[in-house]
C-alpha cells in the first residue's frame, strides 16, 4: 500500500472486549495513539495519524474489534471542509488574489492643501507619467519630492507618501504663492468694538493708541505703515494683539405682584358621547367665572365604531393677586440678570468683573441689572474695500 503523505489527525472509535491488548498491538506495530480516552467498558477514543489509519484498521479485524474512522482533527479538519464547498474556496481565493494584487496599484492622486499650487501640481504629475491607477513600484517618492521642489521653489517643502493606494502630496508654503493686497500694500488694524485698550503688542505697523486710552469701534489701533532706516515710511500690512477692557450689560424687569389659584370646592360633571364627526348631545356650558377642567376619555365600541365616552370635571377657582415680599423679589431679579449676563457674555470665565444694581420702577415692578467687564482681543485687520477711501488727517477733529 502506498503510504500517503498527509500527517492529519483522525478521531477513531473502538469498540469490543479486552481493548488493552487492542492498544499494546498497535504500539507493537510502530502506530502511536495519542489522547486515547476510555468511554467505557468497551468503547475507547484515541487520534491517529491518517498514514497509519488503513494499518490499523487491519490489526482492528484481525482482533475482532470493530473500528469506526472519524473528522480529521487540526488543519486536516478545514482542508476537509474546504473540498466539500471547493466553489467557496476558490472565489476566496480568487478575492483575495485580486485585493492582494489591487493593493500593489495607485487608485488615487491627492494634493493636500495645494491652495492656488493644485492645479499646478496636477499638471506636473501629468508631465511626469504620474496617473492613476499604475502600479506603486513605479512610482519614486523620493525623485517626486525633488522634481516638486525644484519645480516650485517658493515652497518650503513638499511632503508625498501613501495613504492605503492613495498617493498624497502636501505641500508647505514658506511664502504664500497669492496674497490679498492693496495696490499699496497697507493694512491698518482697527477696533472692532468700544473699549478701553489694557495691553497692545505690535508685530508690523505703527501703534496709533496706549494703554488706557479710549478707542471707538472702527478707530485705527495699528496703523499699515513703517519708518526705514533712511526716514522713508513704506506701506506694510499690519499686525498685532490688542486687548481692551469692553463692559456688557444684562437687564431685567420683574412684577411684585404674583397671581395665584384657590379652589372653592365646586364641582361640575357633564359628559356626553363622541364620534369623529358628531356628539350625541351638546355638553352644559360651565357656570363658573374661572376653572380648571379634568378631562377623561373610555373607548365604547371599538375601531369598527370610534365612539367614545367623553366626561369632564370642572373645578371651580379664583385667582388673586398677592403682593410679594420686596427683598426675595429682588433677589430673585438680581439673580436672573446674572444668569442673562453670563449667556451674553459667553461664560463665566470670561468675566473678571461684576456689578449689579436694583431699584423699583413704577411701585409695581422692580428692575434688576447685572454689568461685567471682560478682557478681550479688539483688533481686527481692516479689508482692502476700507483702505480705498483716503484716510483722515490726524491734526482733523
Amino acid at each position: 500500500m502506498r503510504r500517503s503523505l498527509r500527517k492529519w489527525p483522525v478521531v477513531v472509535r473502538v469498540e469490543g472486549l479486552n481493548l488493552n491488548r487492542f492498544v499494546r498491538t498497535a504500539g507493537e506495530a510502530g502506530i502511536r495513539l495519542t489522547q486515547v480516552r476510555r468511554l467505557s467498558l468497551r468503547r475507547l477514543k484515541a487520534l491517529v495519524r491518517e498514514e497509519e489509519l488503513p494499518a490499523l484498521t487491519d490489526i482492528a479485524v484481525q482482533g475482532g474489534w470493530q473500528l469506526h474512522a472519524g473528522e480529521r482533527k487540526g488543519s486536516g479538519r478545514v482542508l476537509a471542509w474546504l473540498s466539500k464547498r471547493w466553489l467557496l474556496s476558490a472565489g476566496a481565493a480568487a478575492a483575495l488574489i485580486a485585493l492582494a494584487a489591487a493593493s500593489r496599484v495607485m487608485w488615487r492622486i491627492e494634493v493636500v492643501d495645494g491652495g492656488s499650487y493644485t492645479a499646478d501640481i496636477q499638471s506636473a504629475l501629468q508631465e511626469l507619467n504620474i496617473s492613476a491607477p499604475m502600479l506603486r513600484c513605479q512610482v519614486d517618492i523620493g525623485q517626486l519630492r525633488e522634481a516638486l521642489e525644484w519645480r516650485y521653489p517658493r515652497i518650503a517643502w513638499i511632503e508625498c507618501g501613501w495613504r492605503g493606494t492613495t498617493l498624497v502630496i502636501r505641500p508647505v508654503t514658506g511664502v504664500l504663492p497669492m496674497q490679498e493686497e492693496t495696490p499699496t500694500g497697507m493694512r491698518h488694524v482697527v477696533a472692532a468694538r468700544d473699549a478701553v485698550v489694557k495691553q497692545i503688542v505690535t508685530r508690523s505697523g505703527t501703534p496709533a493708541v496706549k494703554p488706557g486710552d479710549i478707542v471707538r469701534a472702527g478707530d485705527i489701533l495699528i496703523k499699515g505703515e513703517e519708518r526705514t532706516s533712511d526716514g522713508a515710511v513704506r506701506p506694510v500690512a499690519a499686525r498685532g494683539r490688542i486687548l481692551g477692557r469692553v463692559w456688557q450689560a444684562a437687564e431685567i424687569v420683574m412684577p411684585v405682584t404674583e397671581t395665584s389659584t384657590r379652589y372653592t370646592g365646586n364641582r361640575q360633571t357633564v359628559w356626553t358621547v363622541r364620534t369623529p364627526w358628531f356628539d350625541f348631545w351638546p355638553m352644559a356650558d360651565c357656570g363658573y367665572d374661572t376653572w380648571d377642567t379634568s378631562v377623561s376619555e373610555m373607548p365604547l365600541c371599538g375601531i369598527f365604531l370610534p365612539m367614545t365616552l367623553h366626561m369632564e370635571t370642572r373645578i371651580e377657582a379664583i385667582c388673586e393677586r398677592s403682593r410679594r415680599e420686596l427683598q426675595d423679589v429682588k433677589a430673585e431679579a438680581e439673580a436672573a440678570a446674572l444668569r442673562k449676563l453670563y449667556e451674553i457674555a459667553g461664560g463665566e470665565e470670561s468675566l473678571i468683573d461684576i456689578w449689579g444694581n436694583c431699584s423699583m420702577i413704577d411701585s409695581e415692578k422692580v428692575q434688576a441689572s447685572a454689568i461685567g467687564e471682560m478682557l478681550v482681543e479688539i483688533g481686527v485687520q481692516s479689508s482692502p474695500s476700507d483702505m480705498a477711501a483716503p484716510e483722515q488727517s490726524e491734526d482733523s477733529g
